[in-house]
């Protein structure tokens, strides 16, 4: 399977858990997201990231400047990679989108606080009170299920249509090129 990694930083090593991809905080720790398109895996590649930095417009009274906080704008890479078919929970539908399916079936592990229903659901903006647990049994299950991830086929992003995939794992994978983020 040939597929692109959108990464704010480098990647030296897949082994180890990936926090540097720009994806909803909701759903980010489900797994490593990669996209059938080089174009669509760059929304991953470009975020911000928080920097302390000496201020050149606030100082202390003794006139040396006070330490900031600053959000800093980060264009990454792009991985295209080779890796093996892992056996992946297939979300496409010709009635239904295919991320709503996704986010149907996580809801199963969610538990949300909103004022003004009983049953909420994802499509509710209720606040979701234990994500990296929803997370968790989520991906648990699949793999009890025998599955190393899912797709979500037909992907409607802001700039077309990709199959986007998240993996649990990632082993070895055969990277055959990194691509800066402004070169494409």
């Amino acid at each position: 399977m040939i597929a692109y990694f959108g990464t704010m930083n480098k990647v030296e090593d897949f082994t180890s858990e990936v926090k540097t991809q720009n994806v909803d905080n909701v759903i980010g720790t489900i797994g490593y997201w990669l996209t059938s398109d080089i174009h669509s895996a760059k929304p991953y590649a470009i975020g911000t990231e928080t920097v302390y930095q000496k201020s050149e417009t606030e100082f202390w009274e003794d006139g040396k400047p006070k330490v900031i906080q600053v959000d800093k704008p980060v264009t990454g890479f792009i991985y295209k990679i080779f890796i093996d078919e892992p056996n992946l929970k297939v979300y496409d539908s010709n009635t239904n989108d295919s991320y709503d399916l996704f986010m149907n079936d996580r809801d199963k592990y969610c538990e949300y606080i909103h004022a003004r229903k009983r049953d909420f659901t994802w499509k509710d903006n209720a606040t979701l009170l234990n994500m990296e647990e929803a997370n968790e049994k989520f991906r648990t299950s699949l793999i009890q299920h025998g599955y190393e991830g899912f797709i979500i086929q037909n992907y409607k992003l802001q700039h077309g249509v990709t199959d986007l995939y998240c993996l649990f794992s990632i082993n070895s994978p055969l990277i055959s090129d990194i691509i800066p983020v402004e070169n494409l």
